[in-house]
């Protein structure tokens, strides 16, 4: 009987991790999730990350470092296209900044900051399955 209980038990949690009802590491599901980025004092090269992201879900990545004239070098996959933007937040809104919303799968490209708010990566899901990211952003300073 307890083989039997243990089985059920293991068959119910790998369809909840395969469906994405339940997540592992840094996976988020359809709850929105603004993370800074980790480690980011003593990174010395390009910090990645693998994220999950439910359906209707979203993550958003912000950073406060990058100053005037740094270079950022972003790139990600993701198993289903998504909806992604680099914006920044100021004292009265959300202003998009260099990249605009684009729906993609494969993305690679840079830009050079042109203020000092507090900026961040955004990806959007918007289909009805989940949706796994992996992101790599790098910081050249000027």
């Amino acid at each position: 009987m307890r083989k039997g209980i243990l089985s059920l038990v293991i068959v119910a949690a790998t369809f909840l991790l395969i469906t994405g009802c339940v997540t592992t590491g840094s996976e988020t599901t359809t709850v929105a999730e603004t993370t800074t980025m980790p480690e980011k004092a003593s990174q010395a090269g390009p910090m990645s990350q693998t994220v999950g992201i439910g359906p209707g879900g979203f993550h958003e990545s912000c950073e406060d470092e990058w100053k005037v004239g740094d270079t950022i070098k972003c790139s990600f996959t993701s198993s289903n296209p998504v909806v992604f933007n680099v914006h920044y937040h100021d004292a009265k809104d959300v202003k998009h900044y260099s990249v605009e919303d684009i729906l993609t799968d494969d993305f690679s490209d840079s830009f050079t900051v042109q203020n000092n708010d507090v900026h961040c990566g955004m990806w959007q899901n918007n289909s009805g399955t989940f949706v796994k990211l992996t992101y790599e952003i790098e910081m050249v300073k000027k």
